[in-house]
This record gives C-alpha cells, sequence and structure tokens, in this order.
C-alpha cells in the first residue's frame, strides 16, 4: 500500500481547513473540528487509493511568462476585488438556506482549469492583450462598486476579469478551452432568496406535501403556503421553497450537460435540474414537517433542521451524477 506523501497531507488539511470553515459544518467548533478531520483524513485515503494502478505522466501545465504589465493589472485585481470575495464568503457562510454551494464554485473551477490545462501538449507562452480589455472593464465596475455598494456590480466585475486575467496568462486559445469553468462561476454569485417568491417554489412545495401527509395518516388543512396540523403550524418559507438547492442544481445540471456526448443526455440532464429539486425540496419538508408534528416544533431549532438543507443539496448532486453521463465527464476532468 502506497503510503501518504506531503501532498497528499498538505491537500488533506486544504480539505479539513474548508470543511470547517464552510457553512456545511456544524457551528459549534468541537464538532465542525471533527468534520474537518473526518473530511482530512478521508482526502488522504482517497489520494493513496487512486496511486494503486500507476497512471501515464501528464503533460506539464503551460508556462505562465508574460509581460509585467499583466502581472501588474493582476495584483490590482487582486486589491481590487478582496471586498466583493469577503461579502461572498460571508453570504456563503450565512447559512444553508442562502447560496451556500455558493463556496464550493470557486474550488470547481480551479479544478476544471487545472485537468483542461494539465491536458496541454504545447507549453508554449500564449497572452492575448484583449484580457486587459476585460480587465479593464471588470476592474472599473468593482471600483464603481465601492462607491455604489449594490455588491452584485462588484460580482459582475469579478466575473469578467476572469476571462480576462486566462486571456492575459493564458491566451486566447487556451480560454476558449475554459468557457466552461468561466460560465459556472456565474453561480457562485448570490441570488437573493426573494426571486423564490416569483418562482412560486412555496406553493409548489406546500402543494405537494400536503397529499403526502393526508397519504401518511396525518390530517392536514393547507392555506396558501401555511400547512395546519393537529400538534403545530407550519409555513413554508422562502427559505424551505428549495430556491438555493435548484440554483446549485442549475449550475451542476450545465456542467454534467457540457460533458455529456448525446444530445439526448444533454437535454435530460437540463431538464432535471427542476424537478429533482423540488422533488427533493418536497420530501424535506415533508420529513420535518411530520417529524415536527410527532415531536414537538422544537426540532426546528435542531442541528437537524440544518442538516436537512444540506441533505437536500446532495441528494439533488447525486441524482443528476445518476443520470450523467459519467464516462464523458471522467474523460473530460478525471
Amino acid at each position: 500500500m502506497p503510503k501518504p506523501t506531503r501532498n497528499d497531507i498538505l491537500l488533506g488539511l486544504a480539505v479539513g481547513l474548508f470543511v470547517a470553515v464552510s457553512p456545511f459544518a456544524p457551528t459549534a467548533w468541537e464538532p465542525s473540528l471533527a468534520f474537518a478531520a473526518v473530511a482530512a483524513v478521508a482526502t488522504i485515503a482517497w489520494r493513496i487509493w487512486q496511486r494503486r494502478k500507476p497512471r501515464p505522466e501528464e503533460p506539464l501545465a503551460p508556462k505562465l511568462h508574460v509581460p509585467v504589465p499583466v502581472w501588474g493589472a493582476f495584483a490590482a485585481f487582486a486589491l481590487t476585488a478582496t471586498p466583493t470575495a469577503i461579502w461572498l464568503y460571508r453570504d456563503w457562510t450565512g447559512n444553508v438556506w442562502n447560496n451556500a454551494h455558493g463556496m464550493l464554485v470557486p474550488v470547481a473551477i480551479g479544478y476544471m482549469v487545472y485537468k483542461t490545462l494539465r491536458r496541454e501538449d504545447d507549453t508554449a507562452t500564449e497572452s492575448s492583450p484583449w484580457g486587459l480589455l476585460f480587465l479593464a472593464i471588470g476592474l472599473s465596475l468593482m471600483v464603481a462598486e465601492s462607491a455604489l455598494q449594490t455588491r452584485f456590480l462588484g460580482a459582475l466585475g469579478m466575473l469578467i476579469c476572469l476571462p480576462g486575467l486566462s486571456l492575459a496568462f493564458l491566451g486566447a486559445r487556451r480560454t476558449r478551452k475554459l468557457t466552461l469553468p468561466f460560465v459556472l462561476g456565474v453561480f457562485m454569485v448570490p441570488v437573493p432568496i426573494g426571486i423564490a417568491t416569483h418562482l412560486y417554489l412555496r406553493e409548489i412545495t406546500a402543494l405537494s406535501v400536503a397529499p403526502i401527509l393526508s397519504q401518511l395518516g396525518i390530517p392536514v388543512l393547507r392555506e396558501g403556503t401555511v400547512l395546519v396540523l393537529p400538534n403545530a403550524t407550519f409555513l413554508v418559507a422562502n427559505e424551505c421553497s428549495g430556491f438555493s438547492a435548484l440554483y446549485a442544481a442549475v449550475g451542476i445540471s450545465i456542467v454534467l450537460a457540457a460533458t455529456a456526448r448525446t444530445h439526448t443526455r444533454r437535454i435530460l440532464l437540463l431538464l432535471a435540474a427542476l424537478p429533482l429539486a423540488i422533488l427533493c425540496n418536497v420530501a424535506r419538508v415533508t420529513l420535518l414537517v411530520g417529524l415536527a408534528n410527532r415531536f414537538g416544533l422544537g426540532l426546528l431549532d435542531t442541528p437537524f433542521h440544518t442538516a436537512s438543507g444540506v441533505a437536500t443539496f446532495w441528494a439533488v448532486l447525486v441524482l443528476l451524477f445518476a443520470i450523467a453521463d459519467r464516462d464523458g465527464l471522467r474523460d473530460a476532468y478525471a
């Protein structure tokens, strides 16, 4: 059995730290530390398991010998994007009901970019002056954000800067290969949870949960998005509408559809995001309402309530992967 290398340990520590500061870990430091330790050990074990069989050596990533002004533009981007990055992190880690998946998006983008560049046979230096134009536009928006304080203007500027950095450092040819990761970047930007009201997700959830509870032998009266049960009354709020899971599901389905090798599979994945998100959220709300009716509303103030939101996200992810073209995904990013 191969022994863990220094890189394995460093990666495990990085994953553990990521889990510890993410919204998917408990807020108390003791269980959060336990979650982080499990994630770190699992990552190291996965890396060791991967090395059971020898793998062909991958080509070197392209060298980044670019002009000094480009490095200056990158420094300006890092400095200007800091306030927006802090806002994004605070929003991602605020709670699991509002864009918690956003914290996973930069990780996915980095992984996809890394895997794409590792497949490059040509390691010659490339750079496109068009990158400076994208950077100028993006930086201008982020500077304007400091005065207007809209938050979203800064996020838009950050997204525009990403292809700009790629053009400046990697050139147009490689940037075209990175289109999918840059599109995925849109899904790290928080969307106001109030949008769920206009999608009627609350109504759909309440309308679906009520007959299921009746079939389970629990009397229920539905009034709009309010469920009246014998022992308690429940409001399907925006946070319980499944909008966050739907937002994440759309992003995942786009990536999976882009790597599918048939049009039928692509269409199926794109169409599956909405019904799967609704299905998983209806199952979650049904379980919560049924248990809270049995054991009391105090259940909604326990970690079980938060864990159910995390479970909804992972359930949608697993179901999407179940119908994805996994061989196509493996060929693209394994």
